[in-house]
């Protein structure tokens, strides 16, 4: 496998901004904590930070709640640095819309059915195969600056992903064949620039959160939740218009965020 062709990527990309500005690494600590440094110095909004491997934690990103997560070569690792002129309280919905645009871009480009396991996991048959983490600056209840990382299992093979500690796989494993990194990631930032900039209209952002609803799991299960202080079980069953998850228990309706939530699991 070759490196990113940073010129072929350059020559097929069609967004209005989205890496435009791009930085590339062979390899970096942690793409997002790259791209945090790289804003304080140049915060171009839309800059995308990509590297062919990350090293925190010996070959490992940072994933949410400080969990690890393989990011070895061949897979695809980057942050998208944004300056978003939206509420805080809705950065969920990024989260979200990166989960969706990700989930699209390996339908329409490798015919897999990929699911979003709320609030940051893409599944391929119930196997993780890529994650999302977003992380903000605000100052004054204003965003500052917002950097999505996204790590893309995309062509890792068997024994790149032996000895996770969650149930793992790769575009590459589930389509049979190598994925071109530069087509792959050109047509993700297409997709999720559009909806980005769509999601300030509220009848816009309607219409993605029912596309969201239709590929989120677990709505539609009983599931178990974990919080700080307790365990608890209900129905899931919507997503609120900020990205919280609905669930039914003991016939009252209680919203979660993924900041109060420890671990949801779907119970059999």
């Amino acid at each position: 496998m070759k490196d990113f062709d940073i010129h072929s990527f350059k020559e097929i990309l069609k967004t209005k901004y989205l890496g435009k500005e791009f930085i590339y690494f062979n390899s970096v600590d942690s793409t997002n904590d790259e791209a945090f440094r790289v804003a304080e110095e140049k915060p171009l909004n839309g800059t995308v930070v990509l590297a062919e491997v990350q090293t925190l934690g010996k070959g490992r990103g940072r994933g949410r709640g400080s969990k690890k997560w393989l990011s070895p070569y061949g897979g695809l690792w980057f942050s998208i640095i944004l300056k978003p002129k939206i509420s805080p309280l809705i950065i969920s919905i990024i989260t979200l819309l990166s989960g969706l645009a990700v989930a699209e871009t390996i339908k329409e480009s490798l015919n897999l059915d990929a699911k979003m396991k709320w609030p940051n996991d893409i599944l391929i048959d119930n196997l993780k195969v890529a994650g999302i983490l977003c992380e903000s600056e605000i100052f004054k209840n204003k965003i500052k600056k917002l950097v999505i990382g996204i790590g893309v299992n995309l062509n890792l093979d068997k024994e790149d992903i032996e000895g996770l500690d969650i149930e793992a796989t790769s575009c590459k494993i589930e389509s049979g064949n190598e994925v071109n990194r530069e087509k792959f990631l050109a047509h993700f930032l297409q997709k999720f620039e559009n909806y980005y900039s769509k999601m300030i209209f509220p009848s816009e952002l309607e219409s993605i959160l029912n596309k969201i609803r239709k590929i989120i799991i677990p709505i539609g299960s009983n599931v178990e939740i974990k919080t700080e202080s307790e365990k608890l079980s209900g129905y899931a069953f919507d997503l609120a218009n900020d990205g919280s998850l609905l669930v039914k228990i003991n016939k009252k309706t209680k919203a979660f965020t993924s900041s109060n939530i420890e671990y949801i699991r779907i119970k059999e």
